[in-house]
């Protein structure tokens, strides 16, 4: 891995799809197979620090609020997990 470039995964869902619990699910299988099966060692996530939800599921799998920074007009939250 080339150094100071980060993997992030992403996620996108239509609101029809919102509170039954695929994100979650699918994010978690995403996390566990590039950490454990392609061995990627920190993985990353940026949200709106005021989409709580978004918040709430990234903590759910396990990642953890690494910084905040001013992007895109708003407060982002850089969520992380490592191997």
């Amino acid at each position: 891995m080339v150094e100071g470039v980060n993997i992030e995964v992403s996620y996108e869902f239509l609101p029809d799809w919102w509170g039954n619990g695929y994100a979650s699910e699918v994010i978690a299988m995403v996390l566990d197979y590039a950490l454990n099966e392609l061995h990627i060692s920190k993985i990353i996530a940026e949200t709106q620090t005021a989409n709580i939800a978004s918040c709430r599921l990234l903590e759910k799998v396990g990642m953890n609020l690494e910084r905040t920074v001013q992007r895109y007009g708003a407060e982002q939250a850089i969520y992380a997990i490592e191997k």
